[in-house]
């Protein structure tokens, strides 16, 4: 059940309970960011985080995602290009939380709030050809896929191909 996804703009106090998704090999392993061991670490990570392109047209999150009032995960769209008016979009949710159409739910949001922007041209997306469940939530919100690139993504031991998406939201 998806309908009780609520988007909330991630404040620092939020730290102690986000901090199990930065400690999960598996939510982490395919993505930018890193496993974190200590708290204090992360925390000082999430202080630096939510001040990134702050205050900026393009830039929406970081949110954190709740399903019945249960933090269990995170979500934004990075800017990457103001002139071009593009922001990629990213998240990340507790392992439980896989399978359940969370993502796609919270994604909707994302695209929701990226349309009532009328500076945000399009929205890019990048997942891991072997990361089916992502790519097939781009797929079933309108991403269409734009290229594919052999061993696209590289992290410590990890090599992947990465395929790569774009929604027009404006022409």
């Amino acid at each position: 059940m998806t309908e009780s996804i609520q988007l909330k703009i991630t404040h620092l106090d939020e730290y102690e309970a986000l901090y199990p998704l930065f400690q999960d090999e598996e939510i982490v392993r395919y993505t930018n960011f890193q496993k974190f061991d200590h708290i204090e670490n992360f925390k000082s990570f999430l202080s630096k985080f939510l001040l990134i392109g702050k205050g900026e047209h393009i830039q929406f999150g970081p949110y954190s995602i709740y399903q019945n009032n249960q933090l269990i995960g995170l979500c934004g769209m990075q800017q990457i290009n103001l002139d071009e008016g593009i922001s990629e979009l990213w998240y990340l949710l507790n392992v439980s939380s896989w399978g359940k159409g969370i993502a796609k739910k919270t994604v909707e949001i994302l695209i929701l709030k990226g349309k009532e922007n009328q500076k945000l041209k399009s929205i890019y997306a990048e997942a891991l050809s072997i990361n089916i469940a992502s790519w097939k939530v781009l797929k079933h919100v309108g991403f269409e896929e734009i290229e594919e690139i052999k061993n696209g993504f590289k992290k410590g031991m990890i090599i992947e191909d990465l395929k790569k998406y774009k929604l027009n939201l404006r022409v």
